[in-house]
């Protein structure tokens, strides 16, 4: 897989866990430098989170060919990736693992896309319900805004989002593990599948190369 490594800098405690934070700080540098910096209109990335070492500000993301996933260009990426994702075994539960205990520093998978979205004034409640079902609601809308988002997933089961809005800043959300109504508000349909697929990774059931 092609490599690519990026240097963060520390932001202030979100979780109180070093190594969460440190992923946190790393997706939101992988944004701007592999989203917002190459521009708009481009293709779907999948990754693979590698931090061999966390003091020195580092991560490696590892570029997940398109054909190991993706499939027909003819069907939503994203609705892709969440097919694979669930066709693996949901995770058992299990202590919290340390990515400085993982082989090789892997630490989860990452999904950075475009998307529509609308304005905050525009959504209602049953809005903000079809969207978290998944469904395809913004494309025809005149008041659409084209967004980026990086949806990712730890070792652990915890869950990131980086969100920017087409000619604004990034916007970054955690959620806990043990949060699955959360989990659902912060990014729709793709948590559980890329949590099932961050495991059957981990335990060398899938292999991304």
């Amino acid at each position: 897989m092609e490599r690519r490594k990026v240097l963060f800098t520390s932001i202030e405690a979100l979780t109180g866990d070093g190594e969460r934070d440190a992923l946190a700080a790393a997706l939101l540098t992988a944004e701007t430098r592999e989203g917002e910096r190459l521009g708009w209109d481009r293709q779907p990335t999948l990754w693979a989170l590698h931090l061999p070492a966390m003091d020195i500000g580092v991560i490696e993301l590892r570029v997940v060919p398109s054909r190991r996933w993706r499939g027909s260009e003819d069907r939503n990426p994203a609705d892709v990736l969440a097919g694979w994702g669930l066709r693996q075994p949901v995770p058992e539960s299990a202590p919290a693992r340390r990515v400085a205990d993982a082989p090789d520093g892997f630490a989860g998978i990452a999904f950075m896309y475009e998307a529509w979205s609308v304005p905050d004034a525009a959504l209602d409640e049953a809005m903000e319900q079809s969207r978290a079902a998944g469904e395809r609601l913004f494309h025809e809308r005149d008041d659409r805004i084209e967004v980026r988002q990086i949806v990712a997933v730890d070792i652990n089961g915890n869950g990131y989002l980086v969100v920017r809005r087409r000619g604004a800043g990034p916007v970054l959300k955690v959620t806990d593990a043990l949060e699955p109504h959360h989990r659902i508000e912060l990014s729709g349909d793709l948590i559980d599948p890329l949590h099932r697929l961050v495991d059957a990774v981990r335990v060398g059931a899938v292999h991304l190369g």
